[in-house]
């Protein structure tokens, strides 16, 4: 049995179904040894090559099956037949930054934080109608840049943002920056190399123990009864983490 995930981020039993960028062919696979089913998000041509198919960029779920998608990523149909109700972002999102944000805002369950001069009409009107507060902040890749443990702890790579959160009373993990793959070019961030496949699970996109930071960002996962899921065989990878839509029951 299955049900819709209604705390977007923060599944309360197994993973089920997900939505994951159509390329990363490694991750896919190991979330379906870990029994989820990923659907798949095509890039967007119009952005940067090693973001065109993060979720995080292109999806934004406001939980119980309804989701945000920049248009033209996944097909109605293959979400309509899981219960899920899409709503095409109908903006264009592309790079440079700041195009590239609309979508990108991490919902911890108390709270969006997110650059609310260049998030979606739509979050914020999600926001107002549903009393969740919108935490602004200066950086845009909001999502990108949190490690979402539960709705009161999260981890970080940026300081203005685990600075803004300690005011909100978050339980926040600052950890050092690189170890993490994105681009030949470019670093990625922990938010986007993790993600939630359970309660007490946390999904990493390669070695984590390779990370400098790899004994406090362990030690901060036990502190919150989270257990680190990780593949050692290959580096650290930011991968835009997935969007969970349905868990188990």
């Amino acid at each position: 049995m299955t049900k819709l995930i209604n705390t977007p981020n923060l599944p309360q039993n197994d993973v089920a179904y997900c939505l994951i960028g159509e390329k990363y062919a490694d991750e896919i696979r190991e979330l379906n040894q870990l029994e989820i089913e990923c659907l798949t998000l095509k890039g967007n041509p119009l952005l940067e090559d090693e973001i065109n198919s993060h979720s995080d960029i292109l999806a934004f779920n406001f939980g119980n099956g309804q989701v945000l998608l920049n248009e033209g990523t996944i097909g109605e149909d293959e979400l309509k037949k899981l219960g899920i109700k899409p709503v095409y972002y109908q903006n264009k999102i592309s790079s440079p930054y700041p195009n590239d944000i609309p979508l990108n805002a991490a919902f911890t369950g108390r709270h969006i934080i997110c650059n609310s001069n260049y998030c979606a009409e739509e979050i914020r009107v999600f926001a107002q109608k549903n009393n969740i507060e919108i935490i602004n902040t200066k950086q845009g890749y909001s999502k990108c840049n949190l490690c979402i443990v539960n709705e009161n702890a999260v981890i970080t790579e940026d300081k203005g943002l685990a600075c803004l959160l300690k005011k909100y009373q978050y339980d926040v993990l600052l950890i050092t920056s690189g170890d993490i793959y994105l681009s030949d070019a470019h670093y990625g961030f922990l938010g986007g190399a993790s993600c939630k496949i359970s309660q007490d699970k946390m999904y990493f996109s390669g070695d984590l123990s390779s990370h400098k930071d790899y004994k406090a960002i362990t030690n901060f996962l036990k502190l919150h009864n989270v257990q680190p899921v990780y593949n050692e065989s290959r580096k650290l990878n930011d991968f835009g983490g997935i969007i969970q839509l349905i868990e188990k029951t």
